[in-house]
């Protein structure tokens, strides 16, 4: 069941066909469930302007589903993302999605009964837009009510650590890119599992608060801040509507890029982007605990710029997090976390969070 098989694409057949309040529409041997079936439940920032055609490329968007029959698939139109495929809370291997094919056998040959699905994104918007049309299921099989959402919500605003770089690479030096992000396993998706929250990630690898990884200019036109209001990491003009999920918490960790090479940004310039940006959460969720953590990577100067940023709030569900910094032994590829850290990384958050929200 580790191997993702290919459905043979064959004639799409005309006929649809109800089953309870399910559309199917039969194809290769298998049903579609569309996308917009009640019974699919999505976590993350979707856009649904399409309901049939489903877009997303945030890192960590989740589709879950239960579903009764001995085989499930999926169509989605991508070729150069990855994905985690769960089964009953097992890992079932790796979706690596292909240019030019868009359907596949998820798991097969599965025991009588039912059974859920969970399909994480493990990649992110460097690697491009998916489109997602809905699962398929054995003929005659279909599916059943959702797994409930959690109790709690996090949102996560950061770069490369936050989305999972590396975390799974070998060490530091690592042949491919790809390959070794993984979302599921990133310090932000631990911690939410654990604290038992839904989580939406808005992180971008090398991206900072004010200048990008690998920029020869102190500032950079487009810093992680100007992605916060996108639905879509690669579409600009798609605006995210806030007061459809509201979460409970936000993390930010930012600032490792802006001061991982000079020209450094100006003190005075950082500082004043990093109280904007918290500004800007605090007037889209008023009643949202923020949580501004000094990260496992940072470079000297952040630490003093937090606390100036920090000593200019009057309010009390504004937080600093301290993340412990990162060991040699730790270290995946190109010098981020691996999956040891990123866990430890995970609970720390955790632990600071619980206590301040009564989780």
């Amino acid at each position: 069941m580790n191997r993702i098989l290919l459905i043979s694409l064959g004639m799409i057949s005309l006929a649809i066909i109800l089953a309870g309040c399910t559309q199917l529409i039969r194809t290769g041997g298998m049903e579609l469930v569309p996308a917009d079936d009640a019974n699919i439940l999505y976590t993350g920032r979707v856009d649904f302007t399409n309901p049939k055609a489903v877009r997303f490329d945030w890192p960590g968007i989740l589709i879950s589903a239960n579903f009764e029959g001995s085989a499930i698939g999926a169509r989605i139109i991508d070729g150069n993302n990855d994905y985690n495929i769960f089964i009953d809370g097992k890992p079932e291997g790796v979706l690596v999605t292909r240019p030019g094919i868009k359907e596949y056998t998820l798991v097969d040959k599965l025991s009588a009964g039912t059974h859920e699905l969970v399909l994480s994104r493990r990649t992110e918007g460097y690697q491009g837009m998916a489109v997602f049309e809905g699962l398929l299921l054995d003929n005659g099989a279909k599916l059943l009510p959702p797994p409930a959402r959690p109790g709690h919500r996090m949102e996560f605003i950061g770069d490369s650590i936050t989305v999972g770089f590396g975390v799974e690479g070998p060490g530091i030096k690592c042949p491919s890119e790809r390959e070794f992000k993984n979302n599921w396993k990133a310090f932000s998706a631990i911690a939410s599992r654990e604290l038992k929250a839904e989580y939406h990630i808005i992180a971008i690898s090398g991206r900072g608060l004010v200048k990008d990884w690998g920029e020869k200019t102190s500032q950079s036109a487009e810093p992680m801040p100007v992605f916060f209001d996108r639905t879509l990491q690669n579409d600009a003009k798609l605006k995210w509507d806030f007061k459809s999920w509201t979460p409970d918490a936000v993390v930010i960790n930012l600032g490792t890029n802006d001061y991982s090479a000079p020209p450094y940004p100006d003190e005075d310039v950082f500082v004043k982007a990093f109280e904007k940006l918290i500004n800007t959460v605090r007037e889209k969720y008023p009643e949202t605990h923020i949580f501004v953590c000094n990260g496992p990577a940072q470079s000297p100067p952040f630490e003093k710029y937090l606390a100036e940023v920090l000593s200019s709030f009057k309010d009390k569900k504004l937080h600093r997090v301290e993340l412990g910094r990162l060991k040699d032994e730790e270290l995946g590829c190109d010098w981020h976390p691996n999956e040891a850290a990123a866990k430890r990384l995970g609970m720390e958050l955790a632990a600071a969070v619980r206590p301040a929200m009564g989780w």
